[in-house]
């Protein structure tokens, strides 16, 4: 199975990288970004397993046999697509994969991901974005997960806009040459759909503009960036008191909304009060990462008044 409690971590010179994948393609390379561990040494001959039952459930696809031919379509578009990478010191052009292997009728391909990219996905401690796989999960269209990252980038700076020029913002997505020439078109098409999908499926919301000089566009402000989950009354009110104001407690609370939903925390929150712990924030951790007490039901003395 899929953990879409993984974060997938870039640089953000990777994120902004120049490439075009369509939205299958985009989403298992996110899951492999998703499953490389912080302490991994390199990339070269490490190989990472993807099952196609596992992809097809991710993909919210319920007949996996569609997808066997097209997941190895998928595995070479990312060893032949071209990945280009600006830095202020250099530029990268690589493939996403180095290579790949499927055993006959076994139902999985591994992965080698390029070494030319460790920089900017090993050890990354400055200038990167992270995310849980789960907020790119249901995005859907060739374009929308890219903004979502380019708009992620700000999100927990003190600039809370971004400034792209058109021309930039086309090669970062992989817009063509001649496509979307016209500018109101690409907006009605590509930003405007992103955007709604975006704040309705993700942790984030944003507004957007067109920037002009002399009456002519030439880039798009990102703007009023925020993360927009938040802990509803209903759910802070199963918090002790004591325990409303620990910001460890309230993270907790806030990224398992955004992974797994109110219900899911609310059941969480219902079994920790029933276990009264000693250590009442390390409980509540365990619970929400394992899944304790699934299925619990509070008896009625306990449900709020």
């Amino acid at each position: 199975m899929i953990d879409q409690t993984n974060l997938v971590v870039q640089t953000n010179p990777l994120v902004a990288a120049q490439y075009k994948l369509n939205e299958a393609e985009q989403k298992l390379l996110r899951v492999l970004v998703s499953m490389i561990k912080p302490d991994t040494p390199g990339l070269s001959k490490k190989y990472y397993k993807i099952t196609i039952q596992d992809f097809a459930a991710f993909l919210g696809h319920k007949d996996e046999s569609s997808l066997r031919s097209d997941m190895k379509r998928i595995a070479r578009s990312l060893r032949e697509t071209r990945v280009r990478v600006i830095k202020s010191d250099m530029t990268i052009e690589t493939s996403w994969v180095a290579a790949f292997r499927y055993p006959k009728n076994k139902g999985y391909i591994e992965f080698e991901i390029s070494s030319m990219l460790e920089s900017e996905l090993l050890r990354v401690k400055a200038e990167f974005t992270q995310y849980y796989l789960a907020n790119i999960a249901k995005l859907t269209g060739s374009y929308t997960i890219r903004i979502y990252e380019l708009i992620r980038q700000f999100l927990n700076t003190r600039q809370a806009k971004r400034v792209i020029d058109l021309d930039t913002f086309r090669g970062i997505l992989g817009i063509q040459e001649g496509e979307y020439s016209d500018t109101s078109n690409m907006f009605r098409r590509v930003i405007k759909p992103a955007q709604r999908e975006i704040i309705k499926k993700t942790d984030i919301t944003f507004e957007w503009r067109p920037v002009k000089e002399s009456r002519k566009i030439v880039g798009i402000e990102f703007y009023n960036i925020w993360k927009q989950t938040q802990i509803p009354a209903s759910v802070m009110s199963l918090i002790p008191k004591k325990y409303r104001e620990r910001k460890r407690v309230l993270r907790e609370v806030t990224n398992w909304i955004e992974l797994k939903g109110i219900d899911y925390v609310t059941e969480k929150l219902y079994y920790v009060v029933s276990k009264n712990p000693n250590n009442y924030s390390n409980y509540l951790y365990t619970v929400l990462a394992k899944n304790y007490g699934e299925g619990y039901q509070p008896p009625q003395d306990e449900l709020p008044g």
